[in-house]
């Protein structure tokens, strides 16, 4: 997968040596199932046209430069996590459009010219609610009009699991109310943060625990205690997240792993959350009191 990073105005896109594709519109974060739809819509029509199978995504969140007086957003997919869902997924080339002031002044018509048009898309798929241009004026059935004679557009209808609409939205909501495991449903795949192991020792019965640095840019779920799955250079562990610690954007995790017995400090690990226990975190004095009664069975 080819990567092409934009900024408007200074890199506006040519046609110059272009390849016609089709083109997949949105921010895409999570990568969930919704999305996969999308994408997979778009892929199915390359392929059957033998065009290349192109996304455009935008970073950082639109929220972040519209309203700047607002938390920084976390994802569920930053930037690079994103990148790698995509080329699994059989992207041939990615756009990252950085969302700027001026960017977001941008028509709905300038959009479609240097950002359609130049980048010689035949074919666009994109969801029902998908908006572009200055306020979001410009919507599917515009895209559609303004289309007409110059390239095919595929507007993805709303996928829906029992009746709710899956959406990076509905995902983070779950994610606040602990339940990581419907979360997860949504996703098509267990809810993954990453991070580095700042700091480890073992501490009972061969069980380790570990601090993880975590990447700021995540969002996290609600604090409690919950199973997880912790890989570490490509092996598994099963674990149990016992602490969360944010401190203004950083976030910290103490995490007990079982049966691991590797050095582990200063690697690299995904954190995969599996299910949510109970919601008070112990303190630091009551967790051998706890595996010592648990026999932490995990």
């Amino acid at each position: 997968m080819e990567t092409t990073n934009i900024e408007h105005p200074n890199q506006i896109p040519t046609t110059a040596g272009s390849t016609p594709c089709v083109l997949a519109l949105g921010f895409f974060d999570g990568v969930h199932i919704g999305h996969r739809g999308i994408l997979e819509a778009a892929r199915s029509a390359a392929r059957k046209k033998g065009y290349q199978f192109n996304v455009m995504t935008f970073y950082p969140h639109p929220k972040d430069i519209l309203f700047p007086e607002r938390e920084p957003m976390t994802y569920l997919t930053p930037l690079p996590v994103k990148e790698e869902r995509f080329q699994e997924i059989g992207v041939d080339q990615l756009f990252i459009v950085k969302f700027t002031p001026e960017f977001a002044k941008l028509s709905p018509e300038d959009f479609i010219e240097h950002y359609i048009v130049n980048l010689h898309c035949k074919h666009v798929v994109a969801g029902f609610d998908y908006h572009y241009g200055h306020k979001g004026k410009g919507n599917m059935k515009t895209l559609t009009e303004a289309g007409y004679g110059k390239f095919e557009v595929t507007t993805v209808q709303k996928i829906e699991q029992q009746a709710e609409k899956i959406s990076s939205t509905a995902v983070r909501e779950l994610l606040a109310a602990g339940k990581v495991e419907k979360a997860s449903d949504l996703l098509g795949q267990s809810y993954e943060v990453r991070g580095k192991v700042k700091q480890n020792s073992l501490f009972y019965k061969n069980h380790q625990f570990i601090k993880v640095d975590i990447n700021q840019d995540y969002r996290l779920p609600k604090l409690g205690v919950y199973r997880v799955e912790a890989e570490i250079e490509g092996r598994s562990y099963e674990g149990i997240c016992h602490q969360m610690t944010v401190i203004g954007r950083q976030s910290f995790l103490l995490i007990q792993l079982k049966e691991c017995f590797a050095d582990t400090y200063g690697k690299k690990v995904n954190i995969k959350w599996l299910k949510y226990m109970f919601g008070k975190q112990k303190e630091t004095a009551e967790v051998n009191d706890y595996i010592q009664r648990e026999d932490m069975v995990i």
